[in-house]
C-alpha cells in the first residue's frame, strides 16, 4: 500500500507497486493493468497521480501503452551492465532468448584519414571492415559494423567464420580470446540516433526508429585493435551501470 508520511511522491511509490507485481509474477507480458479508475479506487489517489505512475512506469519500460484499447505489461528489455564486458550470448540467455549471429557483410577497404587515426595505420592501408547481425529469437536487435587493421581483421575474421560455421552466437569481443590478441580496455561513447534507411532495413525498423549508437576503440595497451558502431535497438536494450559514492 502507499505510505503518505513518506517523503517518497505517491507517483513513484505507485509506479514501484506496479513494477513489484511484474517482477514477482502477478502481473506477465502482455497481460493489461487495471485502469486509471481502477487504480485511483484501490490506492485512493487522483487521477493525476495514476497518470503520473503510468507515465513513469512506461518511460522504465515496464508497460506499453495503446491508445483506446488500455495498458500493457511490455516485454523485458535485454539488461546489459557497462562496467564489465559482456558476452552477447550470456546477456541474451539471461532475458530468456536465443541468441544468434548471422554475417551482414565483409571487406576490405583502403583506409581513410579518420580510419587510419583511429587504428594507428597510414592511409590508404587495408583495412578488415566486418558488419553482423546479432539477433534473439531470430530478431535482429544490434547491428556492429567493426574495423580493423588487415592483418588482425584476418584473424578476427577466420574465428567469426568458425563460430558461424558452429553456429556459435558472438560479437567481435568474444573473439578475441581465439585468436592471439589479448584486449587490455575498451573506450565507447554513447548517443540516441534515428535509424538511418540503411541501419533500418538490418534491424528490421522503420526510418526514424530510435536507436542507442556506441562508438567503441578497443585497445591492448597502447594498441587500438578495432574501432567498432554498434547499433542496438531502442525498444529492446536497457544499459545500466553502478556508480560507487
Amino acid at each position: 500500500m502507499l505510505n503518505r508520511n513518506d517523503p517518497i511522491p505517491l507517483y513513484e511509490q505507485l509506479k514501484s507497486i506496479i513494477e513489484d507485481d511484474i517482477k514477482n509474477g502477478k502481473l506477465r507480458y502482455n497481460d493489461q493493468i487495471p485502469s486509471e479508475r481502477e487504480l485511483c479506487q484501490q490506492f485512493n489517489v487522483s487521477r493525476i497521480t495514476v497518470r503520473q505512475a503510468i507515465s513513469l512506469a512506461e518511460k522504465e519500460g515496464l508497460v506499453q501503452r495503446l491508445h483506446g484499447v488500455g495498458t500493457f505489461v511490455a516485454k523485458p528489455k535485454i539488461q546489459q551492465e557497462l562496467t564489465t564486458i559482456n558476452n552477447f550470448k550470456s546477456t541474451l540467455e539471461k532475458q530468456g532468448l536465443l541468441a544468434s549471429t548471422q554475417y551482414h557483410d565483409s571487406k576490405v577497404i583502403s583506409s581513410d584519414f579518420q580510419l587510419s587515426r583511429l587504428l594507428h595505420i597510414d592511409v590508404m592501408d587495408k583495412v578488415l571492415n566486418l558488419q553482423l547481425v546479432g539477433l534473439g529469437d531470430d530478431s535482429p536487435i544490434v547491428f556492429y559494423n567493426s574495423y580493423f587493421e588487415y592483418n588482425i581483421g584476418m584473424k578476427i575474421k577466420e574465428s567469426a567464420d568458425l563460430a558461424i560455421e558452429k553456429n556459435i552466437p558472438f560479437s567481435t569481443l568474444d573473439l578475441y580470446e581465439n585468436v592471439e590478441l589479448a584486449p587490455t580496455h575498451v573506450e565507447q561513447t554513447f548517443e540516441s540516433v534515428a535509424a538511418n534507411e540503411h541501419v533500418s532495413d538490418i534491424l528490421h525498423v522503420e526510418t526514424g526508429f530510435p536507436l542507442l549508437r556506441i562508438t567503441s576503440i578497443v585497445f591492448q595497451d597502447t594498441l587500438p585493435l578495432e574501432y567498432k558502431e554498434s547499433y542496438y535497438r531502442g525498444d529492446k536494450y536497457r544499459f545500466f551501470i553502478t556508480r560507487k559514492w
